[in-house]
């Protein structure tokens, strides 16, 4: 028991080489995943996030395959899932962050909520139809509240409602 008090949640984020195959990512997964256990700790959750455009290019790359894994182990092992991460040339990119148990917790990632996009008419009324205000005109607010309009022709005009 007192093992499984000097156990901390960690997560570890890595970029493996595109060019891997499938067989090759599950792989490299499932040895990190074995070493986690092997040192004494416990895995919570793999998310394969798959194949996704890089910011940069790192070894030439424009993509990358990113796994996620949430973890659960002793401190003295992040010292050795770096070096492990740093030996493995299919390894293009790692971090590993301590999670603070009271902030966060090992949850899968959830989608991003796609919000109904709202457009304001002029006449003051609040549509989620786009196609009821002409498609040249906008709609503002003013930082003293007052509600205007742009009419994007060639003699575009301001108008104030207040």
């Amino acid at each position: 028991m007192s093992n499984l008090r000097s156990l901390r949640s960690y997560e570890t984020v890595f970029i493996l080489s595109p060019e891997l195959g499938a067989d090759a990512q599950t792989e490299g997964i499932d040895f990190y995943k074995d070493s986690i256990v092997k040192n004494g700790g416990e895995v919570v959750n793999v998310e394969l996030w798959g194949k996704r455009a890089l910011a940069y290019k790192i070894d030439g790359f424009s993509e990358g395959i990113y796994t996620v894994i949430q973890f659960n182990a002793p401190t003295e092992y992040v010292k050795e899932l770096e070096k492990r991460y740093k030996f493995n040339e299919n390894v293009m990119r790692f971090v590993i962050v301590q999670l603070d148990e009271k902030k966060f917790k090992a949850n899968p990632r959830k989608d991003p909520v796609k919000r109904e996009r709202r457009t304001q008419r002029f006449d003051g009324d609040s549509s989620a139809d786009a196609a009821s205000t002409n498609a040249g005109d906008f709609a503002f607010v003013g930082a003293d509240g007052a509600v205007g309009a742009v009419t994007a022709e060639p003699d575009a005009s301001v108008a104030d409602e207040g």
